[in-house]
């Protein structure tokens, strides 16, 4: 073990408090450490050490923590890691330093820390010679108490305090809020009594399907379509009727929560074995699991809970004017209550050895046999009226990282890589002669055949970036191409919903659009009209929102998710004023808040632990939240029909506390 002296670390817009404590005010700081070149504070280091630190959050509510590492003297960091905690729990933090490497977006959960992503390029531990610790902007000024920064040669063990932070509803212990379940009696007594009302009061003016009766588009076809009316693009529903796509996602019992080293943070756990209890695994690691809202809603219901919780948000969905069901959605929930939904395919196409996390060598003949199998998730759906239709996949993790070029990424690689040979290929015949090449790159190389020895294009020059980027496009649209051709072979009768790209992280993901029938992509924004009109611009196609949502700190959670407003009422306002800018957009037909529920107080399988449902964890909906929903879901229609004017009512936002 090598202990690392934090006196060495100078603060940037953060105050050093004594005591191992610092101040981080509401503006992003950090306080931060140079050294030689090649060292980490000094030290030679290899990819299996540990880098730790036990850091406590002291204050009220979670906080993101971002490690940075700089490769240059360049004010912006080559790689970000970022980590929620708890509030006020002493918390070990431990990452190995080949995470630097940035092979993975995901880094393990251990106890005490919540979602741990990695942004930005791999870094080269021979070239490190900066770090910080870093809080992004936060709603209130934050202090840290920072303790025992070491290197160590293998993984700590992770120490934690003995505290109480959930009762035994899965709430938030030693505090309250309007709203808040009392007691098992209180969950029982209202779920009860919501139950015994059946009466299912759909919105005015709704077909069988949720569309629009108000515009009939075209005779139906059956199954759910695409129409231009000459103003806009539209959904259409099975019987030709105009529809905007508008739901939540994971219409399910909550998530569970990952209790795994952490059950002594529960104030009263049932027994292993009784409802509510799930092992699992995530990132290689098992998990120990807790599912508090299904736990509650068996308490309620007794062991008929599922059918009478899924009759009751059937009844919900309908009369708040959702009409679609959508993604991670329950799939006893779809089959029993017959709504229109969307599906995901999951475990897109991979091969045995990927370029860079899960971008797969998309020229082996197993990228190809992969695809085959995966669209048979289709099968038992081809024939469905109520499947709107499929997305391929969710937020690949490769487009993360901004103008990725994926080519060169494969050419650093030493394994033997189907795509290095399309590379090679395509360079040999851009240049016909490695003269001609070395002359345009500024390089060396011996033959063609020598480009399979690795190498990196941002050590050779722009050229090189700029032939590997030709390929990266490309290569893209062979990743798209693929799996979609596979999918309509195994289901002709239903749209493609594209691949929900997190961000417009680079031009090069329009590749492939051409594949599906609409691209889809997911948007944390206050306002999604930018976004839509630069999808919709450089791909041509309509799309569709994936996810969005916006949390609050007013009501017994302490995280707001990617999207912070000031309570309940604001989150209603920033919903309207959101899907009011999306539906009249004349390019976008749909968009689906994540999620239902809020997320698990002590985090769910990756640690995420968001304000952002529409209900609690004891299934009560957040009336004025709620109130804010219904009425956007009333106007809608006449939004997306240019008949009625996008509200300029504004949310008041605040700084977001995620991770």
């Amino acid at each position: 073990m090598k202990t690392l002296d934090l006196s060495a670390f100078r603060p940037w817009q953060a105050t050093v408090l004594g005591d191992d404590r610092y101040l981080f005010p509401k503006g992003a700081s950090s306080i931060f450490v140079e050294f030689p070149r090649g060292t980490f504070c000094g030290e030679v280091i290899r990819p299996e050490q540990y880098l730790s630190m036990d850091i406590t959050v002291c204050g009220e509510r979670s906080a993101g923590i971002c490690w940075q590492f700089w490769e240059t003297s360049s004010n912006q960091y080559d790689l970000s890691i970022k980590m929620g905690l708890l509030p006020n729990l002493p918390t070990r933090v431990a990452l190995p330093f080949s995470a630097l490497f940035a092979n993975d977006l995901f880094m393990p959960r251990t106890p005490g820390k919540l979602k741990t992503v990695v942004h930005g390029h791999p870094v080269h531990l021979d070239r490190l010679q900066k770090f910080a610790v870093c809080v992004d902007k936060t709603p209130v000024d934050l202090v840290l108490k920072i303790e025992n920064v070491c290197i160590l040669d293998e993984e700590p063990d992770y120490p934690l305090a003995d505290m109480k932070m959930v009762d035994a509803l899965g709430q938030k212990k030693g505090t309250t809020w309007p709203g808040k379940t009392e007691s098992v009696e209180e969950l029982v007594t209202a779920l009860r009594a919501e139950a015994a009302d059946t009466t299912e009061k759909p919105l005015p003016g709704r077909s069988a399907w949720g569309g629009w009766t108000g515009k009939k588009l075209k005779e139906g076809t059956g199954y759910f379509s695409l129409h231009n009316d000459g103003r806009r693009w539209w959904l259409c529903d099975p019987d030709g009727y105009a529809f905007f796509s508008m739901g939540f996602d994971c219409i399910c019992l909550g998530d569970q929560c990952n209790l795994t080293g952490i059950t002594s943070l529960c104030e009263d756990l049932p027994p292993k074995g009784e409802t509510g209890w799930a092992n699992s695994q995530w990132q290689g690691r098992k998990t120990e699991n807790f599912n508090f809202f299904v736990h509650n809603a068996a308490m309620a219901f007794g062991d008929d809970y599922f059918s009478i919780w899924a009759d009751m948000i059937r009844r919900r969905l309908v009369s708040w004017g959702c009409n679609t069901v959508a993604c991670w959605s329950d799939k006893r929930f779809i089959d029993r209550e017959k709504l229109p939904y969307v599906i995901i395919g999951w475990g897109y196409p991979r091969t045995s050895t990927c370029i860079f996390r899960d971008f797969p060598d998309v020229f082996a003949p197993e990228f190809e046999e992969s695809a085959e199998k995966w669209a048979h998730f289709l099968d038992e759906k081809r024939d469905d009226p109520y499947l709107l239709g499929y997305f391929m996949s969710n937020e690949p993790t490769w487009a993360f990282v901004n103008n990725i070029n994926v080519a060169a990424y494969a050419m650093q690689r030493e394994e033997k890589l189907y795509s290095k040979d399309y590379i090679v290929g395509e360079l040999t015949k851009k240049y016909g002669d490695i003269a001609e090449l070395n002359d345009a790159w500024g390089a060396e190389f011996a033959s063609f055949d020598a480009l399979y020895t690795p190498f990196e294009a941002a050590d050779i020059g722009k050229t090189a970036e700029d032939d590997l980027m030709e390929c990266t496009v490309e290569m893209i649209r062979r990743y798209i191409r693929i799996p979609a051709e596979a999918a309509r072979r195994a289901d002709p009768n239903h749209l493609n919903l594209g691949i929900r790209y997190a961000w417009l992280s680079s031009k090069a993901l329009a590749a492939g659009c051409e594949y599906t029938d609409i691209f889809s992509f997911n948007c944390y924004s206050m306002d999604p009209w930018d976004s839509i009109e630069n999808f919709s611009q450089i791909t041509g196609k309509p799309v569709i929102i994936g996810e969005f949502h916006f949390g609050a700190l007013d009501r017994g959670m302490d995280a707001t998710g990617l999207r912070g407003v000031e309570n309940q009422h604001e989150r209603g306002v920033a919903y309207r004023r959101y899907m009011h800018r999306a539906a009249s957009h004349p390019m976008c037909l749909g968009a689906h808040y994540f999620i239902l529920y809020d997320q698990a107080y002590l985090g769910r399988f990756d640690g995420e632990n968001y304000q952002i449902g529409v209900l609690d964890v004891c299934s009560r909906p957040y009336t004025e939240f709620l109130d804010g929903i219904v009425k956007t879901h009333g106007e809608l229609y006449e939004v997306a029909d240019g008949t009625l004017p996008v509200t300029e009512e504004k949310a008041k936002e605040i700084e977001a506390i995620a991770f």
